[in-house]
């Protein structure tokens, strides 16, 4: 009897350390209002605290994510899908619930509002709840289960389509393969190219400078015959009297000649 005494005794302790007070959720399927959840709670302290205000840590728990999606069978309005979830890192919250009044009366119990928001990383979907003391870890109450209704972002998972955009693009390029293979068929074989066509103007000529071969000398006629000798021409020694005598004598059958009889026939 005594033995079974120490044991109770024993073990009531132990209890209390790992649980105290109690914790009650008026709503536990709030609804999103511009991003948040507000969740509406009473705790129990299970007797009077010591101070006025107790922090405590509030861990949320993902459970279920609530997925939102297109697929093929429904691609015009999402479908909802509840996804399990496992082994997820816990989102805590810390704050100080306040049991006492303004007039600094201090009671085992209090009302208070808890918000939840997207900004800090919660989602449609449903959690575990947690609260425990900051102090001594001490959970208060029992462990919550709560869900959280809103429309989560769209995510589409409907099947990619591939379309004929592509093969359209290769239609269009071997047709104008095509084309331009009938314009070259139908144009003559070959066509003399412009810049042989043309003859070299005298400004290349003259650019081009005096041709490597001068062209032979012409020989000059002999005897006289009254015609001018180009510059370039050598007048030879035995031309010019002869030149000059023809000249001498036609001046003198001229003057001898009276003025106004007829000339004999020559």
């Amino acid at each position: 009897m005594a033995a079974a005494l120490a044991l109770l005794g024993a073990w009531l302790p132990a209890r209390a350390a790992h649980a105290a007070g109690s914790v009650t959720i008026v709503d536990r399927s709030p609804k999103e209002n511009d991003g948040r959840w507000k969740l509406k709670m009473t705790i129990n302290y299970g007797g009077t605290p010591h101070l006025g205000h107790i922090p405590m840590l509030f861990s949320f728990t993902p459970t279920v994510h609530y997925e939102r999606a297109l697929t093929d069978q429904s691609p015009d309005k999402p479908i909802l899908n509840r996804i399990p979830l496992h082994n997820q890192q816990s989102i805590n919250e810390s704050m100080d619930v306040g049991f006492s009044d303004g007039s600094g009366k201090i009671f085992s119990r209090t009302k208070f509002d808890f918000v939840l928001r997207r900004d800090r990383g919660f989602e449609a979907g449903e959690y575990d709840l947690v609260i425990k003391r900051a102090s001594d870890g001490v959970q208060m109450g029992t462990k919550q289960k709560i869900t959280l209704q809103g429309d989560n972002e769209v995510i589409d998972r409907r099947a990619i389509v591939f379309t004929g955009t592509k093969k359209k693009t290769d239609d269009k390029a071997e047709k104008d393969g095509a084309e331009e293979g009938d314009a070259a068929e139908e144009a003559p074989e070959s066509e003399p190219a412009e810049a042989d066509a043309e003859a070299p103007s005298d400004e290349a000529m003259s650019e081009a400078g005096p041709p490597d071969e001068a062209p032979p000398p012409v020989e000059p006629k002999q005897g006289g015959c009254g015609c001018r000798l180009s510059p370039d021409e050598d007048v030879t020694p035995i031309a010019l009297p002869l030149v000059a005598l023809g000249a001498v004598a036609a001046l003198a059958r001229r003057r001898r000649a009276p003025r106004g009889e007829p000339r004999a026939p020559r």
